[in-house]
């Protein structure tokens, strides 16, 4: 696998790059998951064309599956603007069919 990434205010990138075998790939953690619940949430508010097949259920699974340890409330806060916004949607969506 290889993966180019470069700093906020760098001008270079940098390559990273490690040999995964077929069936080795490791589960990703809780708080990638939690963030790509993020960035999916922020795709379907903005009706983004580059959603894909993204839907508020899988939004809502996929961060509940990351809640892990939530000290402050953030990610229950960020749970609550998720199912909101799927009761604001549904009516949209139902007219739309």
């Amino acid at each position: 696998m290889k993966l180019r990434y470069k700093e906020p205010e760098g001008e270079t990138s940098r390559l990273l790059s490690a040999a995964v075998r077929d069936g080795e790939a490791p589960r990703p953690s809780e708080s990638l998951r939690f963030a790509a619940a993020v960035a999916e949430f922020g795709l379907l508010l903005r009706d983004s064309e580059h959603r894909g097949e993204a839907t508020w259920a899988q939004v809502r699974d996929l961060a509940e599956g990351a809640r892990g340890r939530d000290a402050g409330g953030y990610r229950a806060a960020f749970l609550d603007l998720v199912r909101r916004a799927e009761a604001l949607a549904a009516p949209r969506q139902a007219a739309i069919r």
